[in-house]
């Protein structure tokens, strides 16, 4: 039954009851998509790692909801990916049931691998919104998903900004493309149809909601959510003492360490974070672009100041992200950047360094991040059928005030461990060990979340690649305030190290590849 809409709606006449309800709805309908995505996806990577998003705009492209397993990278990079599609594909020339696409890393999530769609909704005739979804495909070609490429190119295939479909026939030509360039066809198809399944959902939903409470559009709910989102924020915000903080945190990188240098000045409306002074771009995969940048330096503000805030523009709005061109953290094409989250985990770890000393309360020590990629990859003969699948490793996340660290979490990358049973059917593998790693938090008044232990065999007749995307086996999570760094990774091939951990390995049958994930830091001086 259709809800009684008495005139004209804005933000001023919507009640808190009433823009809670509103509230709830959105988040349930992203919700609802994302469960269509994740149960209809044919890639552990999906279904299993929950590495995706479902994401409510407004018509302005503004962040206003997103599903409670979205990942935090791409939750911030939406809004920014959806900017750059416009430009590329105005709305004059959008129709209803078009989905664009693309996966170009500079546009996207910074990296290949990952899809982004979106799709205008309609109104009576009018946009009033787009519903995005963005998913991890299991393979995109070229190298194979690592860290040792020297450029995009080298990669994977990259799609501009296009109508994967128009008017509600899909591309065949956007798709004959990709399925010819990816080794494992069907899965990555598989998953490309799961995303459009979510998106046309998610629209659906959207219009019903807007009918059944008798609105023209989405404005008046949204500007209603950021208005109560910034006010709230704002509050969080003005507790921090106004000036300028700095943070440093140093990675393996490739050939030499990597530098991050946050510098965080507060004031009564807003924060900026500006990384001069990080290091330059690398001529290996490690490079990330603005967007995930972007993503991953709000996110551990909205860890620190208020987790229950609302993620969508009313909060992003009072952050400010600057990062030199050609920086690690804001790389310049044709740059690599297939493992960027090696260095967009780690900008976390920098910006609350910089604020431990006026937030001692609300910031955590370094985590056992980025989480580890491993990622396999075989050949198949006329007896078997090539394979690649994706695990996904998490170490221990950094300790806090009152708070030991968690073991085993993917923060703040969000994804989830696959399960042995699962990794075992979809890759020929058998876990030999899966344990916690003793003692790999940094000691201190509060403990370091420990990492964990994994051991799998191969089981492939012929040889299988196996790229391994790690970090922290040189330099480990420091502690914070007097806490003790954690424990850093390890990686072996048959009980020997391994000389290349971001590199492509291979493995022969029987062959046992062994990773430790890193501790977490340990947070405040350790008792006596």
């Amino acid at each position: 039954m259709k809800a009684e809409a008495p005139g004209p709606v804005t933000s001023l006449t919507i009640s808190p009851i009433d823009l809670e309800i509103y509230w709830n709805r959105l988040i349930a309908i992203a919700d609802e998509a994302g469960a269509a995505l994740k149960r209809t996806s044919f890639s552990t990577v999906v279904r299993e790692s929950n590495d995706f998003a479902c994401v409510i705009l407004d018509a302005e492209g503004r962040l206003v909801a997103q599903s409670s397993l979205s990942v935090a990278g791409f939750i911030g990079t939406g809004p920014l990916s959806m900017r750059h599609m416009l430009q590329a594909v105005p709305r004059s020339q959008l129709a209803p049931d078009d989905i664009l696409f693309t996966n170009d890393p500079w546009i996207g999530t910074g990296h290949l691998p990952d899809s982004t769609m979106a799709a205008p909704v309609y109104v009576n005739g009018k946009i009033v919104a787009f519903f995005m979804t963005i998913a991890h495909l299991s393979d995109i070609g070229g190298r194979q998903w690592s860290a040792d490429a020297n450029e995009v190119f080298e990669e994977g295939i990259r799609f501009p900004v296009m109508k994967i479909v128009e008017a509600g026939t899909p591309n065949a030509l956007v798709l004959r493309l990709l399925e010819a360039n990816v080794r494992v066809p069907d899965q990555v198809r598989g998953d490309i149809e799961a995303q459009i399944i979510a998106i046309q959902l998610g629209s659906r939903q959207l219009t019903g909601l807007l009918a059944e409470y008798g609105f023209d559009d989405l404005s008046s709910i949204a500007d209603a959510i950021f208005a109560a989102s910034e006010k709230a924020a704002l509050r969080e915000i003005r507790q921090i003492p106004p000036g300028t903080y700095v943070g440093t945190v140093e990675s393996d990188g490739w050939e030499e360490t990597v530098r991050i240098r946050a510098t965080v000045t507060v004031n009564a409306n807003g924060v900026t974070i500006d990384y001069a002074g990080t290091s330059p771009q690398s001529r290996f995969g490690i490079n990330e672009t603005y967007n995930h940048a972007y993503a991953y330096t709000l996110y551990p503000f909205k860890c620190m100041l208020n987790p229950s805030i609302p993620n969508n523009d009313g909060f992003t709005r009072l952050f400010d992200v600057r990062a030199p061109e050609g920086s690690i953290v804001n790389c310049l094409p044709p740059a690599p950047v297939n493992a960027r989250h090696l260095i967009g985990h780690l900008l976390q770890a920098a910006i609350f360094e910089a604020l431990a000393g006026v937030l001692p309360d609300r910031v955590q020590s370094d985590s056992g991040t980025p989480h580890w990629n491993v990622v396999l990859r075989g050949i198949g003969s006329k007896q078997s059928a090539s394979f690649a699948t994706i695990i996904f490793f998490n170490g221990g996340v950094g300790a806090m005030t009152g708070q030991n660290g968690h073991p085993t979490l993917a923060f703040p990358g969000n994804v989830s461990n696959t399960p042995i049973e699962v990794a075992e059917n979809v890759a020929p593998i058998l876990f030999k060990a899966k344990h916690f790693a003793e003692n790999s938090g940094g000691a201190g008044k509060w403990t370091g979340g420990l990492g964990q232990v994994v051991a799998f065999q191969s089981r492939w007749p012929g040889f299988m690649r196996v790229s391994l995307i790690t970090e922290r086996i040189k330099i480990p999570a420091k502690g914070l305030l007097g806490g003790h760094p954690g424990q850093p990774g390890r990686v072996t091939l048959n009980g020997k190290p391994v000389d290349t951990p971001k590199g492509i390995i291979t493995l022969h049958q029987d062959d046992i590849l062994e990773l430790q994930t890193p501790g977490g830091g340990g947070f405040d001086a350790p008792r006596n």
